[in-house]
């Protein structure tokens, strides 16, 4: 998958500032009030460079990770042999999913499931969570939100990340939902010229009504949902920018 060929290089910076620590405790929380056993097997999707699956791995569970992007995975390997962790990290479309067999419960974490464009991938890919869980399993995820896009709106945005700088150029139609963010980036590469490289990638997302949501987790297998505001306990509001969900098959 090209979207994160390059961008892979330097994920992890660019994320610095999300509160994985916090997420990771937040569905760890989830995960025990439902039942999920110590040390359950979980599946992360669209697991990335795999911060989010080392700290669940540190809270206990057995770890897959999956993602379409082999350079993420890539990343996520040699962290985990640093870490001197074990994670089954799998090359997978989520749209495919292919387990090995039944898990405790699934986690989709930092909009993973926003990159699902149409609403037949997005069931597509509920479908397949669902039929992976074991009887009672949990599926948590998260899911920019409207408002959020909204306000990213038709804009340009700079940062420097410390090894690289780079501008975002966001656009967003809220006639269609769908959010496109090219981002350029401009680093130093190693070497005895330290030559400057750059690189520009174009990503697509899409926001999904909480109406909409609800109506494919029930045609998808599972039972129960519940919606929360951004990693918290408190109900979704109107302008809340990331919804997290709690499904249960």
């Amino acid at each position: 998958m090209d979207t994160y060929r390059h961008f892979a290089q330097v994920y992890d910076a660019f994320m610095a500032d999300i509160p994985y620590e916090q997420w990771a405790g937040y569905i760890d929380e989830v995960l025990r009030s439902y039942g999920v056993p110590p040390g359950g097997l979980v599946l992360d999707l669209a697991c990335g460079t795999g911060t989010m699956a080392f700290l669940m791995v540190q809270n206990g569970y057995e770890l897959i990770g999956v993602d379409v992007s082999a350079d993420m995975l890539s990343e996520a390997t040699a962290k985990m042999y640093e870490k001197g962790l074990h994670i089954l990290f799998l090359n997978q479309d989520m749209r495919a999913l292919d387990l090995y067999g039944t898990v405790d419960a699934v986690y989709s974490s930092c909009d993973g499931l926003n990159y699902l464009l149409t609403e037949a991938d997005f069931e597509k890919v509920l479908t397949n969570v669902a039929l992976y869980l074991n009887p009672g399993g949990i599926f948590v995820f998260d899911l920019k939100t409207d408002s959020k896009y909204r306000q990213l709106g038709d804009n340009i945005y700079y940062d420097n990340i410390g090894i690289a700088s780079y501008q975002w150029k966001n656009h967003y139609n809220p006639d269609t939902n769908i959010n496109e963010y090219q981002v350029q980036f401009f680093f130093q590469q190693e070497g005895q010229d330290k030559e400057s490289i750059s690189f520009l990638e174009t990503h697509y997302q899409r926001a999904y009504s909480t109406e909409k949501v609800i109506d494919l987790v029930k045609k998808s297998g599972f039972k129960a949902l519940s919606i929360f505001d951004n990693y918290a306990y408190n109900p979704a509001r109107s302008d809340s920018e990331r919804l997290t969900y709690v499904a249960r098959k």
